[in-house]
């Protein structure tokens, strides 16, 4: 593992360099992941990026660590950032701003350029041929005026060069995002249509599917606002196709009418949060995991919902496409809930695996009729069928099919002003209780030793953590929450069986995953572990945060 990182100001390009070197180590065909840091503001502040690269025989990259074994620092601030960090002061490089150095590793570097310059050191440092990395500037600036200080920058990198330098290992990998893997699974899904607004962390997804959709077919569309964006995608549901909204705290907000209009007009829809620092704007760069009360509950009025938290960047591709199925079959909002790191890590893994995960879950659009060809007679649009499936659903254009969309209530025709005191006997009640059970197979991941008598139970970004901790350490097992509503009880209580303790380890500061699940681990011995200042932890810092918890008395430990 080589661990490596870059830190200056934000317009200096530092998120381009790291671009430029994780595309690079991609196509040399090692697996790596990266991890970054920007500001929270729109003026600008301190950014940094990391980047980590595993061993030739890994096919997925390890999480984040603490030690960096070669850091590039702007001034003294990235000093400061770092000088804890770096496993050798020697291997720590800076521009002249950096006047606290202690390896007296000073360059004059110019600020327009600081990020062309590191990229040079690093190559130099990890044994690339200069040729691959000139090649890949060049793409990004197509001015020649840069290879002078990259060339520079790659002399320094030389002088300190990795004793196993990189070289091609001929693989096929790719480079992915949380967002890119939910993309790419709602185009597999066979979503063509998307409308969305900008917010951080979430606008990836517009950006990803406005490129290409419009190839197959589709279009994605940048609307006024939030509101528009789930209303739109209401309609398009209620069409009969498949489609989706993405947003995060502050845009969910405004989405949450058309969320409660989805429920009772038993149109599907899927909703992903990307969920980041809150309350209000709160920190829009920086991760949590503070949504899913709200998730659990918002709305107006009482309706089914299922909530689903994936638990890593292949299996955001796997969940979108389950969540699609979904909606269809129990017509009731699918809501997708991540957290910020989760969302925007990049991993470099191989094409293999992505492909395995995309062709993993058929499209099933449950009981819709979607054959424009179709005579239905006698349609009742909410009429729950004989087996208490649910209600048989039809698109604009089949004969017989057309039903009233009302988010008035209304009968089982969709016709408004019935009978209240009978209605809400039957109609309402089936819309509540027909998601208390869902046909799901893939409640959680179950992970390491199963006889151990400590589980470590966590969803999201802080899911490889726990994988990796509990391969690691023979008294833990790992368990893995994918389906947080409705809690699917009587399998969680067959996987706590035996247990010991149980810490539930979350990004929110009020413990939100254990309230959720706290019916079925009551007679457990419970332990939180909980951060909430918007970092992702480090393997060692979990392992900390992990031993601190089982030493103290206290039960709740917050990093």
């Amino acid at each position: 593992m080589k661990s490596i990182a870059i830190a200056g100001l934000t317009g200096q390009g530092i998120e381009t360099a790291g671009e430029i070197i994780s595309s690079v180590v991609n196509s040399l065909g090692y697996s790596h992941r990266s991890w970054r840091d920007f500001s929270t503001i729109i003026r600008g502040g301190y950014t940094s990026f990391e980047i980590y690269i595993s061993e030739k025989d890994s096919q997925t990259p390890l999480p984040r660590i603490e030690k960096i074994d070669l850091a590039i620092v702007w001034d003294n601030q990235g000093v400061d950032n770092y000088k804890l960090r770096i496993k050798d002061n020697k291997m720590m490089f800076g521009s002249s701003k950096a006047t606290t150095l202690l390896s007296g590793n000073q360059f004059e570097v110019p600020n327009l350029g600081y990020n062309v310059w590191c990229v040079g050191v690093i190559s130099g440092y990890l044994g690339i041929h200069i040729d691959y990395i000139e090649k890949e500037v060049m793409v990004k600036f197509r001015s020649e005026s840069n290879l002078k200080l990259l060339r520079e920058g790659y002399k320094l990198g030389k002088q300190v060069e990795t004793e196993v330098p990189l070289i091609n290992l001929n693989s096929n990998n790719i480079t992915i995002s949380g967002n890119d893997a939910l993309s790419l699974g709602a185009i597999s899904g066979d979503v063509r249509h998307y409308y969305g607004y900008p917010i951080t962390p979430a606008s990836e997804i517009l950006e990803n599917l406005s490129k290409w959709l419009p190839s197959l077919g589709g279009q994605a569309y940048q609307v006024e606002d939030e509101i528009a964006a789930i209303h739109a995608a209401i309609g398009c549901s209620y069409a009969g196709k498949r489609t989706f909204v993405a947003t995060s705290g502050p845009g969910l907000a405004l989405m949450t009418e058309g969320l409660s209009y989805a429920a009772t007009t038993e149109i599907p829809l899927v909703i992903i949060d990307n969920q980041r620092g809150g309350p209000s704007t709160g920190m829009p760069t920086k991760t949590e995991q503070s949504d899913l009360q709200h998730l659990k509950n918002a709305g107006h009025g009482e309706f089914a919902r299922i909530l689903l938290t994936p638990t890593s960047i292949i299996d955001c591709i796997v969940t979108m496409q389950e969540a699609l199925n979904l909606a269809d079959y129990y017509q009731c909002p699918v809501i997708i809930a991540l957290d910020l790191d989760l969302a925007v890590r990049n991993i470099s893994i191989p094409w293999s695996l992505v492909e395995n995960a995309l062709q993993s879950v058929e499209v099933d659009r449950g009981p819709t009729l979607t054959n424009l060809n179709t005579t239905i007679e006698s349609y009742v649009r909410y009429k729950p069928q004989a087996d208490h499936s649910p209600p048989l659903r039809s698109i604009p254009g089949i004969k017989g099919g057309a039903y009233v969309a009302s988010g008035d209530e209304h009968d089982e025709r969709g016709w408004m002003e019935p009978n209240f005191m009978e209605i809400r006997k039957t109609l309402h009640k089936r819309r509540l209780q027909k998601a208390d059970k869902i046909d799901y197979k893939r409640h959680f991941t179950r992970i390491g030793n199963s006889e151990a008598p400590i589980m470590i139970i966590g969803t999201g970004s802080i899911g490889e953590l726990i994988e990796y901790f509990v391969k690691n350490n023979d008294g833990f097992q790992g368990l893995l929450i994918r389906q947080l509503v409705p809690i699917p009880q009587e399998e969680l209580l067959m996987a706590l069986t035996n247990l010991e303790k149980v810490i539930v380890a979350e990004y929110n500061a009020t413990g939100q995953i254990r309230t959720i699940i706290k019916d079925v681990i009551q007679d457990k011995e419970i332990l939180s572990l909980l951060r909430f200042d918007g970092e992702h932890y480090t393997n060692e810092e979990f392992e900390e945060a992990v031993v601190h918890i089982l030493n103290k008395k206290n039960k709740v430990y917050q990093f």
